[in-house]
């Protein structure tokens, strides 16, 4: 299955198109479309999409606009019968205020239609009728009845009840499958219930309680407020970035509430941190660039708060034992980095940004391993959503010489056991084979 059919009209009479997690429906539809697979769609009835779709560099699949006379712009049997000289396979047929996610395609795409002339996704144990369906996965068959019935009047314009008035009771049905598909929606409210589901359904098997925690409380009004904004989450990333080379500066000014006002600073860091990756995520803009951008502005960060520390206390006290600490960590910081860049190239150079969850699942694969179980269980530690509260609560207690050194050992520590890890990675040679003579 290659095509896909999208009827450009909505149930709302606000004229435009609705928005979720800062993307027009329409163009939301599209992109998951293409992410599951689709090679083609076309855009029936409506208003030409072009302003949408157009000039976007994230549409690469084929699209067409099938223009629709004003008799027809409510009657979706009379927008089958268009598609009918341009599909003759199974397709999926969808709305502009459709409201689905990638695996909910995904796993439509692979289910048979069992004789019959559609079936509608729906989630499992989920009681919505074709009514409200969102989401099918039809058969040529269906545009063959919709011309056949184009000359009865008697034929309702809905798609549901198409079936029954050709005399198969059992042409359109429902089929439960993996991932999320909601019932077709434009009001806002509802829109803005989805968006928090799918923030939460985003997060990565990888995250811990603190991080999920961060992108699910902390970071959801600056989420909501980028999603609105034309920026970029390379944007967001870099003022990531400010904040973080500002707490440096705050941290090398020396004294207790200079560093204060920097670890503060530094954990807002460590939350754009999260909305960054939430943000692309939301609005299909992820890319290998910002991946390996955003893993250089927390390493750069990271720098730029540590070293802030160690120059601040060098000033406070004049004791070059606290830079010499700081060097050490920067030493292990610098290791860490180059052996998890190596690493995520070896083990995820197709997709960087799933590095994280497929190293997770080697970790676990090999928990039997008392140094690699220890490694995961103690990581978290170390994680840029965990860090920052122990950076916080460490310069409150002022025990900012205590947090330096078990930092500089605990970089060193990571390097260490990702070096180690590697030999996970490393792809099993078959025992060679002794031909006899």
């Amino acid at each position: 299955m290659r095509k896909a059919a999208l009827l450009n009209w909505t149930q709302s009479a606000t004229p435009g198109w609705a928005r979720l997690a800062g993307l027009p429906l329409l163009l939301r539809n599209v992109l998951i479309a293409q992410r599951a697979g689709i090679e083609e769609i076309f855009v029936v009835g409506g208003e030409d999409p072009a302003r949408l779709l157009d000039g976007d560099p994230r549409v690469k699949l084929a699209w067409r606009w099938i223009h629709l006379e004003d008799a027809e712009t409510s009657n979706e049997v009379a927008a089958l019968l268009r598609l009918g000289a341009e599909v003759q396979e199974d397709f999926l047929l969808f709305y502009a205020d459709s409201v689905f996610d990638t695996p909910a395609v995904a796993a439509l795409r692979s289910k048979p239609l069992e004789g019959k002339l559609a079936r509608a996704a729906v989630a499992p144990g989920a009681s919505d009728g074709i009514e409200t369906a969102s989401l099918l996965l039809c058969s040529p068959e269906l545009l063959r009845k919709a011309a056949e019935s184009a000359g009865d009047r008697q034929v309702p314009a809905g798609l549901t009840t198409l079936a029954s008035h050709t005399g198969n009771e059992r042409g359109l049905d429902t089929v439960e499958v993996a991932g999320r598909v909601w019932p077709r929606t434009s009001d806002r409210k509802t829109l803005r219930g989805i968006q928090q589901e799918l923030s939460r359904v985003s997060l990565k098997p990888s995250d811990g309680s603190y991080a999920r925690f961060n992108k699910m409380w902390l970071a959801q009004p600056l989420i909501r407020f980028f999603l609105r904004m034309p920026v970029t989450p390379n944007f967001i990333t870099s003022l990531g970035l400010l904040f973080g080379l500002g707490s440096g500066f705050l941290f090398a000014q020396g004294g207790y509430w200079w560093a204060v006002a920097g670890s503060l600073l530094w954990f807002v860091s460590a939350i754009m941190d999260h909305v960054d990756g939430m943000v692309a995520r939301l609005k299909f803009q992820e890319s290998e660039f910002g991946t390996w951008f955003e893993s250089f502005v927390d390493y750069t960060a990271t720098f730029s708060a540590y070293v802030g520390m160690a120059v601040g206390l060098y000033r406070e006290s004049e004791v070059a034992h606290h830079l010499t600490v700081g060097g050490v960590f920067i030493f292990g910081a610098i290791m860490s980095f180059i052996v998890q860049s190596r690493q995520r190239r070896q083990l995820s150079s197709d997709n960087p940004a799933d590095y994280p969850n497929r190293m997770h699942r080697k970790l676990e694969e090999n928990s039997q391993n008392l140094f690699l179980w220890f490694s995961r269980k103690a990581y978290f530690v170390a994680r840029r959503a965990v860090l920052p509260y122990y950076m916080l609560i460490f310069c409150l207690l002022d025990l900012r010489v205590l947090f330096l050194g078990w930092s500089a050992l605990g970089a060193n520590i990571i390097w260490i056991m990702t070096l180690y890890s590697n030999r996970l990675l490393r792809p099993t040679v078959p025992p060679a084979t002794v031909e006899a003579d």
